[in-house]
């Protein structure tokens, strides 16, 4: 089992490891981009997506608030949004988000992200967590709401963020909303990791054995909400960071695919670097995109800004602005 520490640690960690000499890095996993996928009648869609949940639902592995959420009105609508959950968390995380874009008329699917929502909270699962499964999982989700609306939105958080962002980048989505992606960890206290140790430090990350660090270390396993995991292993961070840098390297060559894309941030995010999205967004709008930028006022020292169980103000602070920008 991988030795189990505290974020507290992380910074002293990687530093040490930098000063103990050059190892081998590890290249990110890099796919190629894939063509546009057919566009599925609506009843496909539908039969598709239930599909997923009844053989989720089957596994007795899979905890019952992790199944993915279909909530459709039997016919195709003017839009469908697809909802990404964040980061050791589960499609529980984005329910009374994805009931509220329903009320408004949307047909909306929250995918279950690869290796997340086991009932065994303590899992190592994610530590095979790999880039070509988010793209995939990404990719799937988007093609089946394709089928399922006219206008096509994703909005995702933290990890989902980071899918949301590869799908502005990779695929013709209508409207991407990226709320606090993932492409680089923040130190325990928030500041920025310092670029001469964020990259390589994950590099070094993923070569080393994989240890597994606590998200609360005062509270540990007890960490809310009980539907999430309470920690992640440092091959799944650093796999994560270089997802944002596939992103990256594409977004250099090629001018996104995605009509529009607003990055959501928290000026006191304590948990991400908000210059790492940044700076892709400015690289985006250099090829002409137009993206844009909204920050979350009044939010305090928080990262995730969604689940009502550890934010319940997020229905009022943050939903409403989400609501719009995906209906105006």
């Amino acid at each position: 089992m991988p030795h189990v520490i505290g974020r507290r640690d992380f910074a002293a960690f990687l530093g040490a490891s930098l000063a103990a000499g050059a190892l081998p890095g590890c290249e990110p996993h890099v796919a190629a981009t894939p063509p546009p996928g057919r566009i599925p009648a609506f009843a496909d869609a539908v039969a598709s997506i239930r599909d997923t949940i009844a053989r989720d639902a089957a596994d007795p592995a899979i905890l019952r608030a992790a199944l993915p959420r279909l909530y459709e009105h039997g016919k195709p609508a003017a839009h469908a949004v697809v909802l990404f959950h964040g980061f050791t968390n589960c499609p529980q995380q984005f329910d009374a988000l994805a009931r509220a874009y329903h009320a408004r008329g949307c047909n909306v699917y929250v995918p279950r992200i690869p290796r997340h929502g086991l009932k065994d909270r303590l899992t190592r699962a994610l530590t095979d967590l790999s880039v070509p499964e988010l793209e995939t999982c990404a990719k799937d989700a988007f093609d089946l709401a394709r089928g399922l609306g006219a206008h096509v939105s994703a909005v995702g958080l933290s990890l989902g963020a980071s899918m949301v962002l590869w799908l502005a980048q990779t695929q013709p989505i209508d409207m991407a909303v990226s709320v606090a992606p993932f492409l680089m960890p923040a130190l325990p206290n928030g500041a920025p990791i310092p670029s001469f140790v964020g990259e390589p430090g994950m590099r070094i990350l993923h070569t080393l054995p994989n240890m597994y660090f606590w998200w609360d270390v005062r509270v540990k396993e007890r960490c809310k909400p009980d539907y999430a995991y309470p920690g992640y292993p440092t091959h799944a961070l650093a796999e994560l960071v270089f997802f944002g840098d596939a992103i990256v390297k594409e977004a250099r060559e090629r001018k996104p695919l995605g009509r529009q894309c607003v990055l959501v941030l928290n000026e006191q995010d304590n948990a991400v670097v908000n210059a790492v999205s940044r700076d892709l967004l400015a690289l985006w709008n250099s090829h002409g995109a137009g993206y844009r930028e909204l920050v979350l006022d009044g939010i305090g020292r928080r990262h995730d800004v969604i689940d009502p169980t550890t934010f319940p103000q997020g229905r009022t602070l943050v939903y409403p602005k989400l609501e719009a920008l995906v209906l105006g």
